[in-house]
């Protein structure tokens, strides 16, 4: 069984029910949801945004992430100067569209690091993140989409 990281995102009331009903299958959606925050600029010299809306109640909701799932969350959000929590939010959201969940495209994605130096003079890592579709396992293969000769 892969390690859980235990963590706490802020979400408002409504989705944080939803959140802790259906994270599993939301979590389906994550490389659909981060290949479209990664439409956006990387983002520098600005302040980390959060969820705020001063008419909505949030709460912290204790949620279960495995490392691989932790790491590229905080990959992204690190790239755009966002929380966690705005990226589970803006992934629920995406979930919450019917439109969205009708068509089962489902990406696969590897975040992976490598420390060049780390120690007190300098810090030098690199980090990428490469996404590639899964295939529908119900599609015939593709060598056999190919019309033969008559």
């Amino acid at each position: 069984m892969t390690k859980k990281i235990i963590t706490s995102v802020s979400l408002p009331e409504a989705e944080a029910l939803l959140w802790r009903g259906k994270r599993k299958e939301i979590m389906e959606f994550a490389g659909r949801f981060l290949r479209i925050k990664m439409r956006n600029k990387v983002r520098r010299e600005v302040t980390r945004t959060y969820n705020r809306c001063p008419d909505v109640k949030f709460v912290i909701t204790t949620t279960r992430f495995t490392g691989a799932e932790y790491d590229t969350l905080h990959f992204i959000a690190t790239a755009l100067r966002v929380s966690v929590s705005s990226l589970v939010y803006g992934l629920i959201k995406l979930w919450q569209k019917p439109a969205r969940r009708a068509i089962r495209r489902f990406f696969c994605n590897n975040y992976s690091t490598e420390s060049f130096k780390w120690d007190p003079e300098a810090g030098f890592l690199e980090e990428s993140l490469t996404f590639w579709w899964i295939e529908n396992p119900n599609d015939p293969p593709p060598w056999e989409k190919i019309p033969l000769p008559a």
